[in-house]
């Protein structure tokens, strides 16, 4: 099988020493699956949706399973100069409408939601996105795994991340995202596993 990643520093990992990130990890022990991290540092909902079908469209193949997985959303969230974040919540919804409904025409297409952030007004531009982004999986039937809560509780996401850049854990952050999307039905399922 073939997973294709298309995100942010999330996505990629920045911050992991091991450089493995959370897709990495949830995907330890399984050869059979080969993983392309298409993940970007800075990258917006905007910035994916012009870039990934380009990028795709090489790595897809009718030999073997594909699948697209989609995770974004802190960057859209965060501040830009002199605005309240980079990207307009009716913006990164229509981003990532386009980018599900496309992604559902080239293969099955699964999207982890984002991760928290310790600044209190990113927090809760993340946390509202989060929301939209979980209705509108339901509405296109798009799988949609929710990370946001559990990695906020814990604490250990939000404490590598002060500890380290500000905004990515290291290790142990990664190491819990990826058991909360290991583990999920829905990610079981589309790496083929139940």
């Amino acid at each position: 099988m073939r997973i294709l990643a298309f995100g942010d520093s999330f996505v990629a990992g920045v911050g992991d020493p091991a450089h493995q990130g959370w897709l990495g990890r949830a995907l330890a022990g399984r050869p059979e699956v080969t993983l392309y991290n298409l993940g970007v540092r800075r990258d917006t909902s905007a910035d994916i949706a012009r870039r990934w079908l380009a990028e795709a469209q090489p790595r897809l193949t009718d030999l073997e399973p594909c699948g697209l997985v989609f995770s974004f959303g802190c960057n859209d969230a965060n501040a830009a100069e002199g605005e309240s974040s980079r990207l307009s919540p009716a913006e990164s919804l229509k981003n990532a409408h386009l980018l599900l409904s496309a992604g559902a025409q080239q293969a099955p297409v699964l999207m982890v939601g984002p991760p928290p952030a310790g600044e209190p007004g990113l927090a809760a531009r993340v946390e509202a996105l989060n929301e939209a982004f979980k209705a509108l999986c339901a509405r296109l039937r798009v799988p949609y795994i929710d990370v946001l809560r559990p990695l906020a509780v814990s604490g250990t996401w939000l404490a590598e991340a002060q500890a380290g850049d500000g905004a990515h854990p290291g290790a142990a952050g990664y190491q819990q995202l990826a058991e909360l999307v290991a583990v999920h039905p829905a990610w079981r399922s589309f790496t083929g596993l139940q």
